[in-house]
């Protein structure tokens, strides 16, 4: 009997290949840095370093969640499904090749590739911009990806309504403007959020801020060393480096 499993690659800020039994999915690519948006960390992969994708999933349209200068070099851009939170990003990925780009609303699913199902999650608004988070069902396990929430109270909602997950992947760097609300969780947010998710494990996302001209307008307040301290001891976090296959124990 071949054991089912899931894998995650952390690629760089929230980007993260993520594997069910072999279906791959890429979630919120970044990888052409702009003079003023640096990473702050290595990167994990590159393009060519991707096996073929299931999906493409898109939380906001942010540069560094939303790359599309980057995927132009993907080889198969033509079949592969992107997803994302707005009509206007599902226009621009058609119009560079993307043919199955999809603006995917809360509550909407998909099943994405054999035994693989998502379903698309509140996640807050970026200004008057949707966010999405994404949910995964597979033979392994279930798997919440929030590359770009704010509140532990969403999670709240939709943990009020649907099971438990195994796996929750949730920001850590409680990234901030100067003078504004925080963008998305810090570390005691995300392992807040994965209790209330009922996870067993948490990857931490969204950690690392390169010095550039826009970290003169935002902060930082945490990191994923963070949330591994704050953690009980039956959440695992696991406190990926780029570039580093992970697989959740089952």
């Amino acid at each position: 009997m071949i054991k089912s499993s899931i894998a995650v690659t952390r690629v760089v800020n929230s980007c993260v290949l993520l594997e069910f039994d072999g279906h791959a999915v890429l979630t919120d690519p970044w990888f052409i840095e702009r003079w003023w948006l640096r990473r702050g960390e290595p990167l994990g992969l590159r393009i060519a370093n991707l096996p073929p994708l299931a999906a493409i999933v898109v939380t906001n349209l942010a540069t560094n969640h939303w790359d599309l200068r980057g995927l132009r070099a993907l080889p198969a851009k033509e079949t592969t499904p992107l997803f994302v939170p707005t009509s206007g990003m599902a226009r621009r990925a058609r119009a560079v090749g993307f043919l199955r780009a999809e603006c995917l609303r809360w509550g909407q699913t998909r099943d994405i590739a054999p035994g693989v199902s998502m379903q698309v999650v509140p996640s807050g608004r970026t200004v008057v911009w949707p966010n999405n988070a994404y949910v995964f069902g597979a033979a392994g396990g279930r798997v919440f990806f929030g590359g770009e929430i704010a509140e532990v109270e969403l999670l709240e909602r939709y943990r009020a309504e649907q099971p438990p997950v195994d796996l929750a992947l949730l920001p850590v760097n409680g990234l901030r403007p100067v003078f504004g609300p925080r963008l998305v969780m810090g570390p005691e947010q995300a392992v807040a959020g994965a209790a209330v998710l009922g996870a067993r494990a948490l990857v931490p996302v969204h950690d690392a801020h390169g010095h550039d001209p826009l970290s003169r307008l935002f902060r930082t307040n945490g990191t994923a060393s963070d949330a591994v301290r704050l953690a009980d001891p039956d959440l695992h976090v696991a406190d990926l480096p780029t570039g580093e296959r992970w697989e959740l124990p089952c």
